[in-house]
């Protein structure tokens, strides 16, 4: 009797690897796991059978299958998805919209009419307020995407899509919706601009800005531009007040007692050229709050030019990682040079992981022989590579090596001394292969 069950047990399981019949997937889940099967055929029927089913569920895997390599399981995919575009399924067609719009980029078949069927169904009268809703959607993608469709088939007038299209968290939706009604509404615009001077987004604000100062002068308006957080609104709104004969220097130095409004005034004493307010700037690059230092900073370079060197060498020690990269960012835009003994006297005069950091990056602004002496120094000193895990070390080693023959650069008598010394006081075993890689480099040049 045993045997008997055994072999009908056998029996049975030939014949579902046989029939590939769907009706044999017990649920959903089977169906999905089934449509993306080796098997043609059982592609094809998982899903004809989600298709008549109608569980919404199965749209994302049918959207997959709109594409397939098979043309019958395209074929069976655009009907099974079609039969599932009814109205209580436009949220989960909203939700894979990205999907769908991907079609567009798949070139096995022309899916212009499934795009446009999923569209159709969106843009009915009775969807209308949901795709209106997912212009807020908490998904970036879809929230832009409902954005076009509303903008592109006018689904509603400008004066209720743009508060909520301002409303949205998505940079890209309120930048799509500014430059929209700039263009096509802006007499609804205006009604705006005041409140999206608190936009996130700087060239929101630069331009709604522009537009107010342009449209009528309030005292209010320009002086809000003035302590605006981006430098870029700042300066149109400085420009606008001189033109209009305003004492800005007077409102910065009021300003500098301000909390919340003191940073702009220091930029904007730098960017005035006050010299005067020179002392006062200085304390403040000895400030408690490293925003107040780095704003410090860039206006004593504009105020006090001849001690520049100075005030970027101390940046590079401060305490603050952000102080340290925004010094070492203006060493490199005002091209300052530093050989390798000076950063290597910046690193071991700070016990700053950040400054040692942000001086081996400075390192690669210097030709490749002193930036060998820059490295060897240290690997040499062991506090120094305490700061640096092995794999940083190997990195600047090989990205030394990758740099090699962009420049044909020849090492001076001086150079290839100091690293003949330098090279007898580096542990190679400690970087094995990397340092065996760049002394064999160093070795062709009889450096050794």
């Amino acid at each position: 009797m045993y045997d008997l069950q055994q072999l009908f047990s056998q029996l049975k399981k030939l014949t579902l690897n046989r029939n590939t019949q769907p009706e044999q997937a017990a649920t959903i889940e089977e169906l999905i796991k089934l449509s993306q099967d080796y098997d043609g055929h059982k592609r094809e029927n998982a899903v004809l059978r989600l298709g008549m089913m109608g569980d919404p569920v199965a749209i994302p895997c049918l959207i997959i299958r709109v594409n397939d390599w098979v043309p019958q399981v395209r074929d069976a995919a655009v009907k099974a998805l079609s039969k599932l575009m009814v109205d209580e399924n436009v949220e989960a067609f909203i939700q894979c919209l990205p999907q769908v719009y991907h079609l567009q980029d798949c070139h096995r078949a022309n899916h212009q009419d499934v795009i446009l069927q999923v569209e159709t169904l969106l843009l009915t009268d009775t969807n209308r307020g949901h795709l209106l809703a997912a212009v807020q959607s908490a998904n970036s993608y879809i929230a832009r995407l409902c954005l076009n469709l509303v903008i592109e088939h006018q689904v509603v007038d400008a004066q209720t899509l743009l508060p909520m299209a301002f409303a949205s968290k998505d940079v890209l939706v309120r930048a799509h919706a500014f430059r929209w009604s700039s263009v096509h509404y802006p007499q609804v615009l205006e009604k705006y601009y005041l409140s999206l001077l608190n936009d996130k987004f700087m060239p929101i604000r630069k331009a709604s800005l522009k537009n107010l100062l342009m449209a009528t002068y309030s005292a209010q308006v320009a002086e809000k531009g003035l302590v605006d957080r981006h430098s870029s609104v700042r300066e149109l709104a400085v420009k606008h007040c001189l033109a209009k004969g305003n004492d800005v220097v007077a409102f910065y130095r009021e300003h500098l007692t301000k909390g919340s409004s003191t940073k702009a005034a220091i930029w904007g004493l730098g960017y005035l050229k006050c010299v005067d307010a020179l002392d006062k700037i200085k304390c403040f690059y000895q400030h408690g709050a490293p925003s107040l230092r780095k704003q410090a900073l860039n206006s004593l370079l504009k105020l006090d030019s001849h001690n520049s060197k100075a005030y970027l060498l101390n940046g590079l020690k401060d305490p603050s990682p952000s102080v340290c990269k925004e010094s070492a960012r203006l060493i490199v835009k005002t091209r300052g040079y530093l050989n390798a003994k000076a950063l290597m006297d910046i690193i071991c005069g700070s016990d700053h992981p950040h400054t040692a950091r942000a001086c081996v990056a400075l390192s690669h602004q210097i030709n490749k022989w002193e930036r060998v002496v820059f490295l060897l120094m240290l690997m040499s000193n062991e506090q120094v590579v305490s700061m640096f895990d092995e794999g940083q070390i190997k990195s600047e080693l090989a990205n030394w090596g990758d740099d090699y023959n962009r420049s044909f650069i020849q090492p001076t008598q001086a150079q290839i001394y100091e690293i003949r010394v330098l090279m007898a006081g580096v542990p190679a075993t400690r970087f094995s292969e990397h340092f065996h890689s760049f002394a064999h480099v160093l070795k062709t040049l009889a450096i050794h």
